[in-house]
């Protein structure tokens, strides 16, 4: 099976009603493209002071958008639940359902101090009509326990793997390289294609860069540092399954060392 899909790649508005008016242009620009799932960046709707104070939750107004147009839609945004606050993630149907939901397993630590999020802590793939979709957020891959996340969304059968993304780099070092290469790695290890969206707000320091990735070929393609991009391209899903059968024989059988 085939399929066409977009990655994202803006400035994010920092008020809600802003953000969400972006990210239904950008919407709405990719599925003329042909797109058939749409990944947005990390927190790309909302304001995390409102959603503290008002717990206001977003899907629905995501669900809006993804029933509009018509398209799979994943990005993440603050949420309340209780008393504990998240970077809640979706991957909204065209019906206007969560076909996913997903809790950022490893919060960056200015979510943590400043804003007192707290980690998820698991991960899920659905099966939908486009294929087994999965995902993560940001930092869930590209840290030291990555491995395991990606290796869970392998043995779900994942074949997508959507990840709303921030910056990929930080001002006291620059990461683009490390957080890239632990994407690609990330896509060998789960034997899924990577779909990593990333935003370009300078004000954060933020770098663009959004990957499209194959279990087979590596980086199809990727974003510039700093404009305003979506990137297409048609996935083909056997990919998934011939890097899933040249693992059944080529793998270790046991771990040695």
């Amino acid at each position: 099976m085939k399929v066409k899909v977009a990655v994202l790649q803006y400035d994010v508005p920092e008020k809600t009603d802003e953000s969400f008016l972006k990210l239904d242009e950008m919407v709405d620009k990719a599925v003329k493209m042909g797109a058939k799932l749409v990944v947005a960046p990390e927190t790309a709707v909302g304001e995390a002071g409102e959603t503290k104070e008002t717990g206001i939750d977003h899907l629905p107004r995501l669900a809006d958008i993804a029933h509009r147009h018509k398209v799979y839609l994943a990005t993440s945004y603050y949420k309340k639940d209780g008393d504990r606050f998240f970077n809640q993630g979706y991957i909204v149907a065209p019906d206007g359902n969560p076909v996913v939901g997903h809790k950022k397993v490893y919060p960056a630590k200015p979510e943590v101090d400043n804003l007192g999020v707290v980690a998820g802590g698991e991960v899920n793939v659905a099966e939908t009509e486009i294929g087994k979709l999965g995902m993560l957020i940001c930092k869930d891959g590209f840290n030291r326990h990555s491995h395991f996340l990606y290796e869970k969304l392998g043995e779900l059968g994942a074949e997508i793997v959507c990840i709303p993304n921030w910056s990929i780099g930080w001002k006291e070092i620059n990461t683009q390289e490390y957080v890239k290469g632990m994407y690609t790695y990330g896509t060998f290890a789960s034997r899924a294609f990577v779909l990593m969206s990333d935003c370009i707000n300078k004000s954060f320091n933020s770098y663009g860069r959004s990957l499209i990735i194959s279990p087979v070929r590596g980086v199809l393609k990727e974003g510039s540092v700093d404009k305003e991009e979506i990137l297409v391209e048609e996935l083909d899903l056997d990919e998934v399954k011939k890097a899933k059968e040249f693992d059944s024989w080529w793998q270790p059988k046991e771990r040695i060392v």
